[in-house]
């Protein structure tokens, strides 16, 4: 009976602050909004449109049909932006969470800025360059964990189990 009286409170505790933002009050949902702001500031809104145009530029060096080029690109343009959306919908929150209204207002009123709205174009184009570099030095690493992993525990069996699931 301890124990269930145990796990009753330590539930209420768990899901106290959860149950509470449900009923947001005026003052959370103005945070909201301001991160909802500095979200679509520094990665929606033009940032999609530029992605977008990356992902047709690569599709261009693709030789395939220029027709297939194209619906692939629109395809990808299409997920992409849906993808974004739904994340930065799912961020809302954590951005609320870890930036102080202040620090929002800050950070929108810098981004709003021409400097600003540079700086965000300007890392996009340097984020893609990042992941270019690193894919490349990450596969040869992660097979090589993997190789040890499956060294060390059986993969095989692991294998099995899972096509059987």
């Amino acid at each position: 009976m301890r124990k269930l009286a145990i796990m009753i409170a330590a539930v209420l505790t768990w899901t106290g602050p959860a149950a509470a933002q449900d009923a947001a009050s005026p003052e959370r949902e103005a945070h909201l909004a301001l991160a909802d702001h500095y979200l679509e500031l520094t990665q929606g809104g033009d940032l999609v449109k530029q992605m977008q145009n990356q992902i047709g530029a690569q599709f261009e060096e693709a030789e395939i049909p220029a027709d297939q080029r194209q619906w692939i690109s629109d395809q990808m343009s299409a997920v992409l932006e849906e993808v974004i959306d739904l994340t930065l919908v799912e961020l809302r929150d954590d951005v609320a969470d870890s930036f102080t209204v202040a620090e929002l207002e800050a950070a929108i009123g810098f981004y709003e800025s021409p400097i600003g709205r540079s700086i965000v174009m300007k890392q996009v184009d340097v984020n893609m360059e990042i992941q270019e570099v690193m894919l490349p030095l990450m596969i040869p690493r992660f097979t090589s964990v993997m190789e040890k992993f499956c060294l060390r525990f059986d993969c095989a069996a692991m294998g099995a189990s899972a096509a059987k699931s």
